[in-house]
């Protein structure tokens, strides 16, 4: 792949062909910025730092508009698009939740169809929707009815993708004997072609997989940051805006450099509660929220450049637990997390015994199905 003027070397780790991703001398140092992990002594309230927004029932009137899983939320003109790779499809709501929509019926080897879905994004400028297929590789396009405008084939997968403005950026394998990953970008209308190299990253543990995704388009940017690597990238045009150098101190990897050629028995003996896995970036004006291979909530002030990590957060706002943060396109500094149903049953049967349930416990009560779809609560960050 060609290489941009950008002089970084960082990287990822993921399945998928191998790129011909080559490496740039590495640039000054970001300056650390001081993570501060409280324990369960210390309880965050969801109001000191997020205002409710919408609670929001997924509808499942038939068999393709089910979602096994959510691995992004993308919003854009009242339409909500689900990417659920476990289903292999994407589903489309609209921003009431009412099904509108799936590509569950373009599964298959013929024309117009995929194998497997593995990203999608949105183009706000443009409105489409990009969503990359693997078997074969290719980017396939549509409108934001979900309808197929066109398919472009290529010749390399990207294990995450997303896009902003005209470009679409990529997470690849290295080209052996390399190991690692790296960050490319395209044009959004020529994927067929080579794409750039921004970033490339070698020293992982492989068969250590993270949980969320790595690569997020934000309104203030794109994120990325790679499992084993401790910065965390903001791009705006194919270029570097802003790197924060995560320093978790005792529990991190600037205290813990991995050894070259480590083996996933060793890591996991030595280094049992080390932060190494820095994903589902979201933020606003001030904050970025993020979560690791822990699963701790973790806020930084973007501006001071100070962080904090919370192993309790409770939810004084509409009283549900919420787990890890879910990737997210469209919700300018808005952000959605996970909702076990079980908990939400648990809630709702609890304060009905008490005949005082509160508003916002009626209202998600009237929206949640426990046989259906997840429940979304949108949520705007202060």
């Amino acid at each position: 792949m060609r290489n941009t003027p950008i002089s970084l070397v960082y990287g990822l780790f993921f399945l998928g062909t191998a790129c011909a991703c080559s490496h740039s001398p590495q640039s000054e140092e970001a300056p650390p910025v001081l993570v501060e992990i409280h324990d369960y002594n210390y309880s965050l309230d969801f109001s000191s730092f997020l205002n409710l927004h919408k609670i929001i029932g997924l509808s499942a009137p038939k068999q393709e508009a089910f979602v096994k899983d959510i691995e992004r939320l993308l919003f854009a003109d009242n339409r909500i698009f689900v990417m659920d790779r476990s289903g292999n499809k994407v589903v489309m709501f609209d921003g009431e939740g009412n099904f509108l929509k799936s590509t569950a019926n373009m599964v298959g080897r013929g024309h117009s169809e995929y194998l497997r879905v593995i990203d999608a994004s949105l183009d706000e400028k443009d409105k489409k929707l990009y969503v990359h297929c693997d078997a074969p590789y290719q980017m396939m396009v549509f409108d934001f009815d979900l309808n197929l405008k066109e398919i472009i084939h290529m010749d390399y997968y990207m294990g995450e993708m997303v896009v902003e403005g005209n470009l679409i950026y990529g997470i690849c394998y290295n080209a052996p004997p390399a190991k690692g990953f790296c960050l490319v970008s395209t044009a959004k209308s020529r994927p067929d072609t080579e794409p750039d190299t921004l970033l490339t990253f070698q020293n992982i543990v492989p068969g250590r997989w993270t949980f969320g995704k790595s690569l997020l388009s934000r309104h203030d940017g794109t994120y990325v940051c790679f499992p084993f690597d401790t910065h965390i990238y903001q791009f705006r045009k194919g270029e570097i805006t802003e790197t924060y150098n995560m320093d978790f101190g005792d529990h991190g990897l600037l205290a813990h450099p991995l050894p070259e050629n480590i083996t996933p028995k060793m890591f996991d003996r030595y280094n049992n509660g080390l932060h190494w896995s820095i994903v589902n970036m979201s933020s606003s004006d001030s904050l970025l929220l993020f979560n690791t291979n822990s699963f701790e909530l973790f806020i930084m002030d973007k501006e001071k450049r100070l962080c904090e990590g919370y192993k309790e957060a409770y939810n004084d706002l509409s009283r549900i637990h919420c787990g890890r943060i879910i990737p997210t396109q469209g919700l300018p500094e808005g952000i959605v997390f996970q909702c076990n149903a079980h908990s939400i049953e648990e809630t709702l049967q609890a304060w009905t015994k008490k005949n005082d349930m509160p508003l916002v416990l009626k209202e998600i009560s009237r929206n949640f199905n426990p046989e259906g779809n997840p429940l979304i609560m949108i949520w705007t960050i202060k």
